[in-house]
């Protein structure tokens, strides 16, 4: 099903989950100049799943439009200005050149900086990285490494865990073989396949799916206004220091969760 809205196409291509359940996804293309990008494709949380497919595509849809909604850019076209006028075939006498006025201070002659779109370092170091990103404090780095390293463990504690589920009882290598198989899944289809098999409480489950959303908003948010495409520093979790310890207390509550189910089940149970 492809959707025209506002300069995108939207294709509904909803993902049939293990539970039976569709999950909405939406992928999006937009062409300019003739030239066809496409966009990441937007996903549904695990909570969002629809009976059929055609409801899900309908929901697809509808999150692809309050998205493209959301991320409007008023686009300012520059139009030509007109050809330069040619040099006439004899040269007009050269009127006399008057004496080169005096320097202007160093304050008058300095050119204002480039605006923040421009502004990538030609050598990037660490730091310079840093700052490209938006992440202008050491205290942001610190918080977007803390946020992902968090997110890392329980994306990899889920595989594990539906993993340990599916091997048979005693089967210590069968769990290499399955971990390759469940770690491709999409986390949501993970965490809802985990709540389903009674691996995780509903309150874990919640708390990852947040984690799965704080990921998507780091990855595909908003910039700042005036910022370039890949500055970061409007995510909330990284402007407000609150809003990050939050989410990381919540994050280690459900990492501690999990790693206290694996530590108390046995392998095939």
């Amino acid at each position: 099903m492809d959707v025209p809205y506002k300069g995108y196409t939207i294709i509904a291509n909803s993902e049939r989950q293990p539970d039976g359940r569709w999950l909405p996804v939406a992928e999006l293309e937009v062409t300019e100049r003739g030239v066809v990008t496409a966009k990441p494709p937007l996903r549904a949380t695990a909570l969002e799943t629809r009976a059929t497919r055609g409801d899900a595509d309908v929901a697809a849809v509808k999150m692809a439009k309050a998205w493209i909604d959301a991320n409007e850019r008023e686009v300012v076209v520059t139009r030509p200005g007109p050809p330069p006028a040619l040099e006439p075939a004899h040269p007009a006498p050269v009127a006399a050149v008057p004496p080169p006025a005096a320097p202007a201070p160093p304050s008058a002659r300095t050119r204002p900086s480039p605006p923040p779109m421009l502004s990538v370092p030609e050598d990037p170091d660490w730091t310079g990285l840093c700052r490209a990103v938006g992440l202008d404090s050491d205290d942001k780095v610190q918080r977007l490494s803390r946020l992902l390293l968090v997110q890392l463990l329980l994306d990899r504690l889920v595989a594990v865990m539906l993993a340990g589920k599916l091997a048979s009882p005693g089967a210590g290598p069968e769990i290499g073989a399955l971990l390759a198989d469940v770690a491709p899944l999409p986390l949501p289809a993970r965490i809802e396949l985990a709540a389903r098999l009674g691996l995780i409480a509903p309150a874990i489950a919640e708390s990852l799916a947040e984690a799965g959303r704080v990921r998507d908003r780091l990855l595909h948010g908003k910039p700042p206004r005036g910022k370039p495409g890949w500055d970061v520093s409007g995510a909330e979790e990284l402007a407000s220091a609150a809003a990050g310890d939050r989410c990381l207390r919540r994050g280690i509550e459900a990492a501690q969760g999990l790693l206290a189910a694996l530590r108390a089940r046995p392998t095939g149970t």
